[in-house]
């Protein structure tokens, strides 16, 4: 399985760190794509994203990576892949879910088929709030991608590493989100 990211223009510097480090982590190599420069605005930028790996990958598998969404373990990859492999549904993503500030990140495996269950222009939500909202029966859900933005006892208060490492699960193979990269060694 590859591991994808999307450059965009105003991440180059977060985007490169991050292929750095997976690279130092245990040698993976993440396929960047550059973004087309299509100027959107937030949910239709990330969807548009996402349709660009797609574009891509054609039928194949990928992990879905951004620039906060930090690989944690040697093997994290492979981890992914055999639970993706195991739970056997066209998509799979993070079981965290912290409603009412966030329901979902979409950093996680999209099967061949998912480029024809999601559709573009997406303009509300984000395209991983709604595969939860329209699709969720052909979603998987794994413990080995953890997904918080943050504190959400006062409102939101992101995370800060490695002051929050301690709350970082054991069988955490990649932490989304951390918004300044701390986990990064």
């Amino acid at each position: 399985m590859q591991a994808v990211i999307v450059k965009a223009a105003s991440q180059v510097k977060e985007v490169d760190k991050l292929i750095e480090h997976c690279r130092r982590l245990d040698g993976t190599e993440v396929k960047v794509i550059i973004n087309d420069g299509l100027v959107v605005s937030y949910p239709e930028r990330n969807n548009h994203a996402l349709q660009q790996a797609f574009n891509a990958m054609g039928s194949e598998p990928f992990a879905w990576l951004e620039p906060d969404s930090i690989p944690l373990k040697v093997g994290w990859l492979y981890a992914l892949e055999r639970e993706y492999t195991k739970l056997g549904k066209p998509i799979m993503l993070s079981s965290d879910s912290h409603p009412p500030h966030d329901m979902i990140g979409g950093i996680g495996v999209y099967g061949g088929i998912a480029r024809k269950l999601i559709p573009k222009g997406i303009e509300r939500d984000g395209w991983d709030g709604w595969i939860i909202k329209n699709i969720k029966p052909l979603v998987s859900f794994t413990n080995l991608i953890q997904h918080s933005y943050g504190d959400y006892t006062n409102g939101l208060n992101p995370h800060m590493f490695p002051r929050d490492r301690n709350m970082i699960r054991s069988e955490s193979v990649i932490f989304h989100r951390d918004k300044f990269q701390g986990l990064i060694v």
